[in-house]
């Protein structure tokens, strides 16, 4: 150590008659010929002049080296890198909640009977008879035109529809046919039943006249003009019969439009109607059978979702009709009591199992005796038209979570016994500054998903929702509502669902998701999933069925599903982030860069913080040194005067 760091204050005392000027500059020297900063002690301590000038330049290329390394040691630690640490637990993982979905979210006999999921069915009947037959050219230049100019009523059951028809002579009534007449006039009219889709008794055209009724119930019969009433509601009356039914559209629906399977022959008049009403429906130039089908299934989503949760649930898949044997750990399950009900927009009636949190379940194995096996009965028979694949809808998902089947979903067909064997795998990423994630002590207020689990999927929806409150004025019926206040948005009206449509395109864009930030959550569970897959039931096994078929076998192939959902084996892993480069390796690679070119450590830099302060101390006493010596300087004098008066006398 150097000389200058033991060295007494004392050592500076006015004593010496030194000045402070001259004390520092006696220290500097000290410690520069004594420090352990080499290089620097070299330069004071030759009295060649071109050597201290040559250690002058190695010190200023070493200090500026020193310098750049340190910069590339700081650019390193800004990075804030990290490294992920995989640790292996030998332990039975906790079983996650299983959420079932039949394919077909809704069975067909019972949402013919809501009218608006009726006329989407109708439409997408119109268009894939088209998509058959279309050349492109007949579409273009289509416009829009009202479906409901006039009154209507929500739940009419019949309405007048134009029909071919084959007729008997000498007898009034007429037989519906689904085929295009050559022209209207050589149609029929019929009274058409909305909740069964049959159409009669039919007349001859020519023997019906458009006209203006009284009065109409919702049933859809009127009473005749000039009789009881004071409405003006636009009706079809049967002149030869004297009857009258509402007319519910500006344009008398054709039946060959919804029902048939073909379009009017090239030339026909009514192929040309049928291309405008086409396009009035939504399906203009569209010949993609798939697309027509994403189309059809969106709008009927929509317009399902409109209706009263309990509403929707009536038109589903009760739990004893779609499960119909689970098992547990090689145990029985209750299926009563151990499967919750979650109605999801697009599928319907889903049942989760394992949905309560504050209830632990764990397989005693690995392997599927020892996980959940359920037989799913899809009743394929009952399906609605757009729906495209027969089987079950499986959703793997922490008991926290809110199922999102459409989105993190797998799709099991009938007919095999589906395999998915699945892995726990338990996240842990670290917050700001080194990563970007949420951490479990900060929930996201503005969830619409209340109760369940940050998910950035749920957050998503939720930048959607009130985006769409804001833009459109009413709230998206298929996701939930951030407050009571709000109102649902009118499937049927056909600017509020440009605006969903439109609103819901541009949030995609990347202007509009910086004000939504949906990040990963700090702590996360995710679940690997494996897939194989068998043929089921096998010929030796013996089967009932419900409806007692003779081949029961066949009968199940085609209408029902066996899962088996279980762990591949007894542990799981867990995936924990830590920094990379921390401030102690940092202050260590500094200290290394130093040494190297400096030959400095850290009993230089005390060192250095000695002299400092020692030099701070000797600047700080001018005044005082003064004082004292001007003190010294007169009691010498005195001394001197007395010296001199002895001497004389």
């Amino acid at each position: 150590m150097s000389r200058d760091v033991g060295k007494s204050f004392e050592d500076d005392s006015p004593c010496k008659e030194e000045a402070p000027k001259t004390q520092i500059q006696h220290s500097v020297r000290d410690f520069c010929e004594q420090t352990t900063f080499h290089g620097v002690n070299m330069i004071f301590t030759t009295s060649l002049y071109w050597v201290r000038f040559l250690w002058v330049v190695v010190s200023l290329v070493c200090i500026c080296l020193c310098m750049y390394s340190f910069s590339h040691v700081k650019d390193k630690y800004d990075r804030k890198e990290k490294i992920v640490n995989v640790e292996l637990v030998f332990e039975s993982a906790p079983f996650p909640a299983i959420t079932v979905c039949n394919l077909n979210p809704f069975k067909n006999h019972l949402a013919r009977s809501v009218p608006e999921i009726s006329e989407t069915l109708d439409a997408f009947h119109q268009a894939v008879v088209y998509s058959n037959d279309a050349t492109m050219d007949e579409l273009s230049g289509r416009g829009r035109r009202s479906l409901n100019d006039g009154p209507s009523f929500k739940y009419l059951q019949y309405e007048p529809v134009y029909s071919d028809c084959s007729c008997v002579p000498g007898r009034q009534e007429c037989i519906a046919q689904t085929s295009a007449p050559r022209t209207l006039e050589n149609a029929c009219i019929c009274n058409y039943d909305r909740h069964d889709g049959s159409a009669w008794p039919c007349y001859s055209a020519q023997t019906w006249e458009k006209s203006i009724c009284p009065e109409c119930n919702d049933i859809g019969f009127c009473n005749v003009p000039n009789t009881t009433g004071s409405g003006n509601i636009p009706c079809y009356c049967q002149l030869e019969m004297g009857y009258c039914v509402f007319q519910p559209e500006s344009r008398v629906r054709r039946i060959w439009e919804f029902q048939g399977n073909k379009i009017p022959e090239k030339g026909s008049p009514l192929r040309k109607e049928y291309m405008e009403q086409l396009t009035q429906l939504g399906y203009g130039n569209m010949t993609d059978q798939v697309a027509i089908t994403t189309q059809a299934k969106e709008k009927m989503i929509l317009k399902m979702s409109g209706l009263h949760p309990q509403r929707r649930a009536a038109l589903g898949y009760g739990k004893s009709e779609l499960i119909k044997m689970c098992s547990f750990n090689g145990q029985q399950c209750n299926i009563d009591t151990e499967f919750k009900l979650h109605i999801d927009p697009s599928f319907g009636n889903c049942y989760t199992f394992n949905a309560n949190p504050e209830k632990k379940l764990a397989s005693s194995r690995a392997g599927p005796s020892y996980g959940l096996r359920l037989m799913m009965f899809v009743n394929s028979s009952d399906y609605l038209p757009t729906t495209e694949a027969t089987g079950v809808r499986i959703a793997i998902h922490g008991k926290e979570e809110c199922p999102f089947p459409d989105t993190f979903g797998y799709s099991a067909p009938t007919g095999v016994i589906s395999s998915f064997g699945i892995s726990l795998r338990n996240i842990n990423r670290l917050p700001q500054p080194y990563g970007n994630c949420l951490q479990k002590d900060n929930p996201q207020s503005r969830s619409i998903y209340k109760g369940y689990k940050y998910e950035p999927e749920g957050c998503f929806r939720s930048c959607y929702q009130y985006r769409i409150i804001a833009k459109c004025g009413c709230a998206d019926p298929r996701y939930p509502k951030p407050w009571k206040r709000s109102a649902w948005c009118d499937s049927t009206n056909t600017t509020t669902l440009n605006c969903l449509t439109t609103e819901g395109a541009k949030l995609s864009t990347k202007e509009n998701q910086k004000h939504c930030k949906c990040i990963q959550p700090c702590q996360q569970d995710q679940y690997t999933t494996t897939y194989s897959a068998a043929k089921w039931p096998s010929g030796s096994i013996q089967t009932s069925c419900d409806n007692h078929s003779k081949d029961c076998n066949s009968y199940l192939r085609e209408h029902a599903a066996m899962i088996e959902i279980y762990y591949e084996q007894m542990s799981y892993e867990i995936l924990r982030e830590s920094e990379s480069y921390s401030w102690f390796n940092l202050m260590a690679d500094m200290g290394g860069q130093a040494g190297l070119f400096l030959g400095a450590s850290i009993m230089s830099v005390i060192e250095f913080l000695f002299f400092a302060v020692r030099t701070l101390g000797i600047a700080c006493k001018p005044r005082r040194w003064r004082q004292k010596t001007e003190l010294l300087r007169a009691e010498e004098l005195n001394d001197a005067e007395k010296g001199v008066s002895t001497n004389n006398n």
